[in-house]
């Protein structure tokens, strides 16, 4: 069985403009809030490191890593949602230029494409795909990957035998720097824990 602790990257200038995605390296906050996951994982025996290859994920991964002595290995498997030509964009920007494309983003997710970009089967598929490959090549073995907040959305979905369309569901969302833990056995995947954000600057 695998073990898989996934994050989302700490906080960025982009998360607090309210950037329909949180570009850009992580800011003071985001930096505390990685170090802070690695003091969290320090008595867990993590095999592997894995990160997003954003500058923003990698960043969190890093402190997790060094701990270790080991490398961050990047996946793109592992990018956020590609919003393509709004992934810069302010949100109430992005909802100016096709509000009806953003209503049903908010009531019927797993129906939208983004232009330029994906939808969610897409980015459910390479997240299976990832899986998939890490139960093979890390059997037994945990690791820890730094990501973004729609995969591990899919991820809790996934695990909780739901589709796309629960993807703005309560509960679903993963804050800066929270963690989620899901173990894989096969083609079953089970939520152990998910946002858990004891460990962070005023967590509970």
């Amino acid at each position: 069985m695998l073990r898989v602790y996934l994050a989302r990257h700490g906080r960025t200038e982009w998360n607090v403009q309210g950037r329909v995605q949180g570009g850009g390296p992580l800011d003071a906050a985001g930096r505390a809030q990685a170090e802070a996951l690695a003091r969290r994982l320090r008595g867990e025996p993590i095999d592997a490191v894995y990160a997003s290859p954003t500058p923003r994920a990698r960043q969190t991964a890093r402190p997790v890593a060094k701990a270790r002595g080991i490398i961050v290995h990047q996946s793109r498997y592992l990018v956020d949602l590609d919003y393509g030509k709004y992934g810069s964009m302010h949100k109430d920007d992005a909802v100016r230029d096709d509000p009806a494309l953003w209503e049903r983003w908010r009531v019927a997710p797993h129906t939208v494409v983004f232009p330029g970009g994906e939808g969610l089967a897409a980015l459910r598929l390479r997240l299976l795909t990832w899986l998939e490959a890490m139960h093979g090549k890390w059997p037994g073995g945990t690791l820890f990957a730094a990501t973004h907040d729609s995969p591990i959305r899919t991820v809790v979905t996934i695990a909780r035998g739901l589709d796309d369309s629960h993807h703005h569901d309560e509960g679903l969302r993963a804050v800066n720097g929270a963690l989620t833990l899901i173990e894989v056995d096969g083609h079953d995947i089970r939520l152990i824990a998910h946002n858990d954000t004891s460990h962070l600057p005023g967590g509970d």
